[in-house]
Order: structure tokens, then sequence, then C-alpha cells
């Protein structure tokens, strides 16, 4: 039987299979945009962009959240600029306003005011709306998907609901403000080694302290896959990983088994939901061009301002960061690697289970316009 073997490595240099990709499998997924507590009250907003487009997440009256093209129907010009550190606004009394012709939009994106409206005559106000885009809460998160989603994201994650409801994501708070660094590196490099538990000896000694030296990898449903691996303290050499685990609180309020858990829930097809005992991090990996991309990373956690959780989000964070360096080393040498040739993909074992499972969703996008070398 002949290997499965991972990807070519023109898909990671290649700006004609970047568009490709962008069009088939990044616009319309669902993108993590907040958490519904960053949006606290009517007329607070947030801009969001990825992939070359801009979004505006805005909650209205009643507490709908929608979501719209950042985009004026007049002249173009973005509307929502968003703090340059988190992206959040606020509108108001719940208009959306351009800040280059004053044009306004309320709540629902209709054109509620234009100056001097008379000056421009026949003017349809219906059919000048911001442009609306899918949106969708689950356990508190707020997704959005700029073109039409092939699945709804309840059906996506419906396969790990149940198991996540005991951490109460709905009543999370954000710890900090989201962090986002720069990778030379393709997207899908991140991505694969996130999912990557067979070189966890090998180059990522900073997190084998932290997760213990085993993992379990295993699909749940079709766009999910879930690595976990036991929080121990036997065998850890630093002392922040010993200090974590010594510290780390017992939850009442979580099953026994995931007391002392580390998950990670790997959302096709570049989000991290890595949830511990202590806290949720999400990460997200944003495309930029071939060879580019920034992660961004924020924190959530449920509100406990105790001196014992405070040193254990300390701890989990100092971790992380050392964690992030062997990261970006890894990563980018790979990415110099295959910038260098026309690199053949190698073979994949049978227990690179993350790497197996990224390279058939990558499979399916239809690479037929391309050359034969690229796909």
């Amino acid at each position: 039987m002949a290997p499965t073997r991972g990807l070519h490595g023109s898909r990671y240099t290649s700006p004609e299979f970047a568009a490709l990709e962008r069009e088939q499998v990044l616009l319309n997924s669902w993108q993590l945009a907040c958490h519904v507590s960053d949006l606290p009250a009517s007329g607070t907003a947030l801009r969001f962009d990825f992939a070359g487009r801009s979004a505006v997440v805005l909650r209205g009256k009643h507490g709908v959240i929608r979501a719209f093209l950042n985009v004026c129907r007049h002249r173009g010009s973005r509307i929502v600029d968003g703090d340059p550190h988190t992206g959040l606004a606020f509108c108001v009394a719940g208009r959306l306003r351009c800040p280059y012709h004053a044009w306004e939009y309320d709540e629902t994106g209709a054109l509620a005011h234009v100056p001097d409206e008379t000056r421009y005559p026949g003017i349809e106000r219906s059919t000048l709306g911001l442009q609306p885009i899918a949106v969708a809460c689950w356990l508190g998160f707020v997704f959005i998907a700029f073109e039409p989603p092939p699945r709804s994201l309840a059906e996506m994650l419906e396969p790990v609901r149940v198991e996540l409801e005991a951490h109460r994501f709905e009543s999370l708070r954000r710890l900090s403000e989201p962090r986002v660094q720069s990778y030379q590196a393709d997207w899908k490099l991140l991505c694969e080694h996130r999912l990557d538990t067979y070189h966890v000896n090998v180059a990522r000694p900073a997190l084998k302290p932290l997760v213990g030296r085993s993992f379990e990898c295993a699909a749940r449903g079709e766009d999910v896959l879930r690595v976990t691996a036991r929080i121990e303290a036997e065998g850890v050499t630093t002392w922040s990983a010993r200090a974590y685990s010594r510290w780390l609180p017992s939850r009442a309020e979580l099953p026994e088994e995931r007391r002392r858990l580390w998950s990670s829930y790997f959302v096709w097809p570049n989000l991290a939901l890595n949830v511990y005992p202590d806290q949720v991090v999400v990460a997200q990996v944003m495309p930029v061009q071939p060879g580019a991309s920034l992660l961004r990373t924020v924190a959530y956690a449920l509100p406990d301002a105790s001196r014992e959780l405070r040193l254990v989000r300390y701890l989990n964070r100092r971790i992380s960061r050392h964690a992030s360096l062997e990261d970006r080393r890894m990563v980018e040498r790979t990415q110099q690697g295959l910038e260098t040739g026309d690199a053949a993909p190698g073979p994949l074992a049978l227990d690179e289970q993350g790497l197996l499972w990224f390279v058939a969703r990558q499979a399916r996008i239809d690479t037929h316009s391309l050359g034969a070398t690229n796909a």
C-alpha cells in the first residue's frame, strides 16, 4: 500500500493556488470574530478583517447581533476602523456613520440618512443598504462568514457541543487584548504544525511539560479534530510547568476527567480552541499571502480573581510564550526550505493523524485550473 503523502511544496508558495484556496476554502468558512461579552451593549461593534475582506459586527437593540461588509455603499470607504488592538468600536444610537461623506446606516444595515439627499436625484435608499454577511453564535462565541458557508455552524460543531458545555463558554470574559504575531510562513504550515503531535518530543520541548507525554487525536465529525493530553507533573523539568501543575485547582464544576485535561479543538480550516481547566485560548491563523500569515490569539476565562487562578493563568501564559518561540522557528525554517526548490511531498506516518486529516481536507480543493505541478 502506497503511503499517504503531504502537500506539494508549491502549495505553500504559489500565488495561483493561494487565490484558489481563498475562494474555495477561506471566504466561505466560519471565522470566530469575538465573544458575546466583547459586545456588551447596544451600539457596540467590532471590525474583523480576514483574507482581504473587512466586516463589522454590531449588537443592536434587544441584543441582536448582525454582521455586514465594512464598506459604505456610496464610495466604498471603510466605515468602522475600531480600536487598533481589539477592533472594538461604539456606534452612537446604534448607527454606522461613514467618515467620508457621513452616510448613515441603522442597526439592520438599512441606509438611514444621506446628507443633502436632494442632490441625489432618483436615489432609492432601499437598494443601498449595507451588504449583510452570515453570522452565528455558538456557546457564546460569534462567528461570521464572508461568503455562504457549505454547512451551518451548529451542524459543524454539534459533535463537540456536549463535552464543551461544562466549561460554560457563554460566561467567559476576555483576559487580555488579542495578540497578533507575524510569521514568515504560509498559513497552512501554521495549521499543520498545530495538528502535528509527532514532532513534540523533538521540536517542541517547551510545550511537552505543559501537556504531558502522550496525546490522543480523533476526528469529531467532519470539520473538527480534537487533540487531548493529560496535564502531568511527573518528569517535568521546568519550574513554571511544575508550578502550573501544582497550583492548578480542581474545578468542581468540570467533570472529573476534564479537571486536568488539555484539549485543542481544531475547527476547519484555521481555528484552534485550546481548552485548559483554567482558561480558553483562541488561536486563529490569518492568511496574508503565500509564505506569510498572522497568528491571532486571545484568552478567555470565567470571572475569578483569586490569587490561585491568577498565578495559574500567568504560568500558562509563560509556558505558552516559550512554546510559541519554538513554533516560529520550526514553521519559518520549513517555509524557507520549501522556497528553495520544487519540493515533492514526503510520506506521512500512520500516527501523524492531524496531518493526515488536514491533507485529506486540502485534497478536496478543485485544482483543475492549475497545472499538474501545483495540484
